[in-house]
């Protein structure tokens, strides 16, 4: 499988009430396109209340292009609020009907801890690389 380098960087807009140039960064999602059915999101430093909005437009779109598999990167996350688990599970009830899949990957150590205490672990895979969760998927496929 070849994977795609490119990453397509979303931000806040100047009108969001959350804006700052420095904390945009922070606040921001990377999209990678892997292959047309299939997106890595690098989740930015949270997914709570001020974001999962944003969230859910990107992976809300990426649907419509035709992505079935999200692989969520939770690498550089140190808040995951109920209302970013809310985003997740909406995206969820999205791909399911349509033989879709959400795994997680890298999750830090404060996200680990939400999903233990919600036990969203029997949802959602969990894969400790990126590389072993689009594996995973591929194989899934095959």
């Amino acid at each position: 499988m070849v994977l795609s380098t490119q990453w397509h960087r979303f931000g806040f807009l100047s009108r969001d009430p959350c804006y700052s140039p420095n904390r945009c960064a922070t606040m921001s999602f990377a999209v990678r396109q892997v292959d047309p059915q299939t997106a890595v999101i690098q989740v930015g430093k949270s997914l709570d209340f001020r974001n999962a909005a944003q969230f859910k437009q990107i992976c809300h779109n990426l649907i419509l292009g035709g992505t079935r598999k999200l692989v969520l990167n939770f690498r550089d996350t140190g808040v995951l609020d109920s209302t970013g688990l809310g985003a997740i599970f909406s995206i969820y009830r999205q791909l399911t009907p349509l033989g879709g899949q959400i795994v997680f990957a890298e999750t830090s150590r404060p996200v680990q801890v939400v999903v233990q205490l919600t036990r969203t672990f029997k949802v959602f895979k969990q894969y400790p690389s990126v590389a072993a969760a689009l594996q995973n998927l591929q194989n899934a496929t095959t």
